[in-house]
């Protein structure tokens, strides 16, 4: 469903970021009675002000099972170690 579909948007389409290829911003009623090159710089500055997406962090269970997954890889190359030390 589609609702609102009387707003006003300006698009910035070259943002100077490697992440974006553009930024859609949709402007407030208030915001049309402002001046243009006031609409743009505030954009242009906004969009200045982007970083890079922030890092997401990993949950409990997540780093549980990097151990899990470590202690198994280690386990396995000692029980192989052994075996090779039988065998020769």
């Amino acid at each position: 469903m589609l609702k609102g579909v009387n707003r006003q948007i300006l698009e910035i389409t070259n943002p100077e970021s490697p992440y974006f290829e553009k930024i859609i911003f949709f402007v407030r009623p208030e915001g049309l009675k402002a001046d243009k090159s006031d609409l743009y710089s505030e954009a242009e500055k906004l969009s200045h002000q982007s970083k890079k997406p922030p890092k997401t962090r990993r949950t409990a269970r997540e780093k549980a099972e990097t151990l899990v997954c470590i202690f198994l890889g280690l386990g396995a190359g000692v029980a192989l170690t052994a075996i090779m030390g039988i065998i020769a």
